[in-house]
C-alpha cells in the first residue's frame, strides 16, 4: 500500500470516527441534522475506503497483465531464437548432404569413366537421385522448421500484443 492510500485509509477512518461520533451526540442532543451530518461523514468514509480498495484491485491487475506481458514477450523471443537455431542447423545438415551427394556422384562419375561399365553409370544415377532427393527432402524440413517457427512467433507476438491491449484496458478502468 503506497503513503497516499495508507493517508486516504487513515483519513477515512478518522472521517468514520469523526461521523460516528456527530451521529451518537446528535442523537443524545436530539439534534436530527447532526445525526444527519454525522451519518452522511460515515457514508463518505465507506465510498472512500471502497475507491481506495477498487483502485489497490486495479493497481495490482496492471500490475499483473504486465509481468504477464513481459513473460509472453520474453517467452516469445526465446521460442523465436530456438526455432531459427533450429531451421539453421536443418539448412547447415542440407547443404553438408548435399555436398557429400555431389561429391559421391563425382566419385561415382568417374569409376564409370574409369571402368566404362553402363551397370556403374546405372549405380552413379541411382546414387545422384537418392541423395537428391534427400537433400532436397532435408532442404524442405528446414524451410518447414523456419515457417512452423515464423508462425510460432507470430502467434506468440499476437498473444503478447493481445496482454497489452489488456492490460492497457484495465490501466484505462482503473483510471475511471
Amino acid at each position: 500500500m503506497s503513503n497516499d492510500r495508507a493517508s486516504e485509509a487513515r483519513e477515512g477512518l478518522m472521517d468514520n470516527l469523526a461521523g460516528k461520533a456527530k451521529e451518537v451526540a446528535g442523537a443524545v442532543t436530539g439534534k436530527d441534522d447532526l445525526v444527519q451530518e454525522g451519518q452522511l461523514q460515515q457514508e463518505e468514509a465507506r465510498n472512500r475506503k471502497e475507491a481506495v480498495a477498487e483502485e489497490a484491485i486495479a493497481e495490482a491487475k496492471r500490475k499483473e497483465a504486465a509481468d504477464e506481458y513481459r513473460e509472453e514477450t520474453r517467452e516469445a523471443a526465446e521460442l523465436k531464437q530456438e526455432a531459427r537455431a533450429e531451421a539453421d542447423q536443418h539448412e547447415s545438415a542440407a547443404d553438408r548432404q548435399k555436398a557429400q551427394d555431389e561429391q559421391a556422384a563425382e566419385r561415382e562419375a568417374k569409376l564409370r569413366e574409369a571402368a566404362g561399365q553402363d551397370a556403374a553409370e546405372e549405380r552413379a544415377a541411382d546414387l545422384a537421385e537418392t541423395r537428391l532427393q534427400e537433400a532436397e527432402k532435408l532442404e524442405t524440413d528446414a524451410d518447414v522448421s523456419r515457417l512452423s517457427a515464423d508462425a510460432e512467433s507470430d502467434s506468440l507476438e499476437n498473444e503478447a500484443a493481445a496482454a497489452e491491449r489488456r492490460a492497457a484496458q484495465l490501466r484505462n478502468e482503473a483510471t475511471k
